[in-house]
């Protein structure tokens, strides 16, 4: 059914939930889960040499690896053998990307709790991911 469970993380209370259950699922139907972390990148450095990128994207993926160390731990602690990614651009966007790329079969991700009106100036992660993605979604609070 969802062997195949894809969590996009961040260092809030919401992804930490959104973990947890995708923790629980996994046990109960033996699924294989994926921490996705997504750097949102200025436009500028898109203009610069694929050196600075790589630096970013290394120095990032060092910071992310001392994260996805806190949720490997307590996947460990659980039996469950977890998977982790780092890419960089429009978190909403590369989700779904992602999602598509790997055939996922379920996003468990967690709830922001944005305001209606930042809703809609600057739109949300979770909501370009409901939009977009082609499989299911489940928001966590």
């Amino acid at each position: 059914m969802f062997s195949k469970i894809l969590v996009p993380i961040d260092e809030s209370e919401n992804a930490k939930r959104a973990f947890n259950y995708a923790m629980y699922l996994s046990k109960n139907i033996n699924g294989k889960i994926t921490l996705l972390s997504v750097a949102d990148v200025p436009p500028t450095v898109y203009v610069q040499s694929q050196k600075v990128l790589d630096e970013l994207l290394e120095k990032y993926s060092k910071a992310r690896e001392k994260v996805f160390n806190e949720y490997r731990q307590l996947a460990q602690k659980e039996g469950i053998d977890i998977k982790t990614k780092v890419i960089f651009g429009d978190p909403g966007q590369e989700i779904v990307k992602f999602s598509l790329k790997e055939k996922f079969d379920i996003i468990v991700i967690g709830h922001r709790g944005m305001g209606q009106l930042k809703k809609m100036v600057i739109g949300s992660v979770s909501s370009t991911v409901i939009r977009d993605a082609k499989c299911p979604v489940l928001i966590v609070k």
